[in-house]
Order: C-alpha cells, then structure tokens, then sequence
C-alpha cells in the first residue's frame, strides 16, 4: 500500500488489532517530514544502511538516482508470538499492495493470533 493508503485505512486495519511500522532507508528526518505531510498516525522507522533490507531480502538491488539500493514495498503481518502470517513481495518496486487484498487476509487471519493493541 501507498503511505497514504495505510493512514486511509489506518483505523480499519488496527481494528484487526495490527500496528503498521513504515521501514524506510531514508533519514529520520525525511521520514519525519514525510509522516507530517501524510499524516499518519503509524510509526516510521530509520534504516539507512539498509540492514532490515538485507535481513528480509527486499533489497531490489537497483540503485536510485542517489546510488541507494531501492527497496522493495514489502508488507508482513506477524502475530503476537512472532509468527510471520503473510507476506506481499512483488518482483518489481513500483508495484504496492492493494488496500482490499491486505484487508481480505486480515478478515481470513485468528484475530486472537495479531491482537496487539
């Protein structure tokens, strides 16, 4: 999902009872900048060096205008015990989630097994 999706359906989702981190390789202050100009209310989270890219291999190896590694727009959903329930990883980085297709998998998940909140 778009960034500004997820605040759109922000309230949606955390009634299924999931918090939504953003993971992004920009600094704490573009992300900052970037989640006033949203909006969003979820947490935005600092990986410069694109160590959680590299963990979860969503690293899409072709380098931005800046010679940044680009990441690929990933979504997990992990349960309260830490299990990965779902994971949307396209091959190509221009291609997001669609909010209904996010919100289908939250409707067919325990909800005892993500409420977090």
């Amino acid at each position: 999902m778009e960034l500004e999706q997820l605040q759109k359906y922000y309230d949606t989702i955390r009634n299924y009872g999931v918090q939504i981190y953003a993971v992004s390789i920009a600094s704490p202050e573009v992300n900052r900048t970037l989640r006033e100009r949203v909006g969003a209310e979820y947490i935005f989270l600092s990986d410069p060096e694109g160590a959680v890219l590299d963990q979860l291999n969503i690293d899409h190896h072709t380098p931005n205008p800046s010679g940044m590694d680009i990441p690929i727009p990933t979504q997990i959903l992990v349960d309260r015990e830490g299990i990965v329930r779902w994971i949307y990883q396209p091959s190509n980085y221009r291609i997001r989630v669609r909010p209904e297709t996010l919100l289908e998998v939250l409707k067919d998940l325990n909800p005892n097994d993500l409420n977090n909140k």
